[in-house]
């Protein structure tokens, strides 16, 4: 479904991705963790276009991804939701106008079919009496929910988490991580950046360690917590557990 191809990207003061090679096959879920700055998030957005590699191929679905041509960009994202750290939201509008705003205008939807979808996705997530509230009234767990719903209301095939606890203050993480596990429950395919290790080891189909820009270790949950095979993998492990 992804394919990931010797991908480099250099900042003027960094390597944040070092020839990083990684193929993501339909309804697996993909946790991808590691130090901060490891290069993670930087792979992640590069997945749809939001970051522009300097090396290497990727391809979704088997259409090469190019951040350079807008317009196969935005009908390819379409296809991927992504959910940010910070929710992305537009606080001016309702939770159901930030819904259906897309659906609408992209997709070409009806305004009471995306409605109604949208209705029927806060219903799941439990915050359909939240649907006529304006954003800015929300907690940080309702506001990521929303922004996961938002995601949804798109029918996209694949899901990009990008540390989406990580603004979280604590009681508010299991909230937005049951939606999650939920979705991993009906094999959405999902690829997702976290510093949540027991979510990780519960969730994923295989983990990514990624460190200095390069994939160190990758291996099923069960063998990557049990039995860390790389000395990095094994310190980093060492600080976290």
């Amino acid at each position: 479904m992804i394919k990931i191809e010797h991908v480099s990207r250099h900042f003027p003061d960094v390597v944040a991705l070092d020839d990083v090679s990684l193929d993501i096959e339909k309804n697996e879920i993909v946790c991808l963790i590691g130090p901060s700055g490891s290069g993670k998030s930087t792979l992640l957005r590069s997945i749809n276009g939001l970051e522009k590699i300097d090396k290497g191929h990727i391809w979704f679905d088997e259409e090469e991804i190019d951040a350079d041509d807008e317009e196969k960009m935005c009908r390819i994202r379409t296809k991927m939701g992504f959910v940010f750290q910070h929710f992305n939201l537009f606080p001016h509008l309702t939770v159901m106008q930030n819904l259906t705003l897309g659906p609408v205008e992209v997709l070409g939807e009806k305004e009471e079919d995306a409605k109604a979808n949208a209705l029927k996705l806060l219903d799941r997530v439990g915050l359909k009496d939240k649907a006529d509230q304006f954003v800015n009234k929300l907690s940080g767990g309702q506001k990521q929910r929303v922004a996961i719903v938002r995601a949804l209301c798109m029918k996209p095939e694949v899901m990009l988490f990008d540390e989406p606890t990580s603004a979280l203050d604590p009681e508010m993480v299991k909230e937005v991580l049951d939606v999650m596990r939920d979705l991993a429950k009906e094999n959405m395919t999902m690829v997702i950046v976290t510093h949540e290790m027991n979510f990780a080891r519960e969730v994923a189909s295989r983990i990514i360690f990624m460190d200095e820009g390069k994939i160190v270790e990758e291996n099923s949950p069960e063998e990557f917590f049990r039995n860390p095979e790389e000395e990095r993998t094994k310190l980093f492990l060492s600080k976290v557990l």
